[in-house]
């Protein structure tokens, strides 16, 4: 079983993230100016900003000095790291998450994480973020039977993991679009998959979710099967960060041009999905002929 995290390392990570933003905005300066003197990118500034992560010990005092803080300052926002790291780590940080992903899979997990709303398109699964646990094994025992048994049930704490976002003091707001066929594959057997179906629906009833499914009847639309989700950020700092899956993992991109392509895309199988509640109503007659 995954650790969880205290709380109170969350809160100061919040503290300090928000203490160095307003440093950085008295200074005048834009997060990309302040991520090429730390030798990073702007994302991970606005991950220490948002209060997903602390600064490293290499990063605080170039930090610091950039920002011109008085030694108060300073004091109170090394003792904050110091106390929060005393408290826990971010479930992403461990070492067994790190060794289970690599590269842009795993830069992944904490832009999911700062994100404020996503929109995807997850073809013919289930959206990651909305599948049961059986789900997730049932998926794993097939895609990942040559892993070691340790690697694989890290892979399904981590998916599930991944879903607190839902549930978070500010949760994410998640638009998502299925292809029917990702209803209709019997994964894990008729009981598992009736117990998603109906996970399916208590999601769609949630304020901060919206699920829509594109139906057999759209036509090209319902083959359309490449998978990619749309990240949005708070403030007009933060691009907007396009991920594809592809057969080695994910690939983020941030490219206006090519998030302004994806948004297109979106909203064009957006446009031969079911609405809301039709999508609930084939959920259930579909859960119900399983029965």
């Amino acid at each position: 079983m995954a650790v969880s995290v205290n709380a109170n390392a969350i809160f100061a990570m919040r503290r300090v993230g928000e203490e160095l933003q307003r440093l950085r905005v008295e200074a005048g300066l834009q997060q990309e100016a302040v991520g090429q003197a730390l030798g990073v990118s702007r994302y991970t500034v606005g991950k220490i900003e948002r209060g997903r992560a602390f600064p490293t010990d290499e990063q605080l005092p170039k930090l610091l000095k950039l920002l011109k803080v008085t030694p108060e300052e300073r004091a109170g926002i090394v003792a904050t790291i110091e106390q929060g790291r005393s408290y826990g780590r971010t479930w992403y940080e461990r070492p067994e998450i790190q060794a289970l992903f690599s590269g842009d899979s795993y830069r992944y997990l904490s832009l999911e994480d700062a994100a404020e709303r996503i929109s995807l398109h997850s073809g013919t699964y289930v959206p990651g973020l909305l599948q049961t646990r059986e789900y997730v094994e049932a998926i794993v025992a097939f895609g990942q039977k040559h892993e070691s048994t340790e690697r694989r049930e890290t892979f399904v704490e981590a998916r599930l993991r991944r879903q607190e976002v839902l549930t978070r003091r500010n949760p994410l707001i998640v638009d998502a679009l299925c292809l029917e066929s990702a209803l209709r594959a019997v994964v894990g057997g008729p009981e598992v998959m009736r117990a998603q179906l109906l996970h399916l629906v208590a999601c769609a009833q949630q304020q901060n979710v919206t699920l829509r499914v594109i139906p057999f009847a759209a036509g090209a639309a319902s083959a359309s099967g490449a998978t990619f989700t749309i990240l949005d950020f708070p403030g007009a700092d933060h691009r907007s960060v396009v991920s594809q899956e592809r057969a080695r993992g994910e690939t983020l991109q941030d490219d206006p041009a090519e998030v302004r392509r994806s948004r297109r895309k979106f909203a064009d199988l957006a446009d031969q999905a079911l609405d809301e509640e039709a999508t609930i109503r084939c959920i259930e007659e579909i859960e119900k002929g399983l029965q």
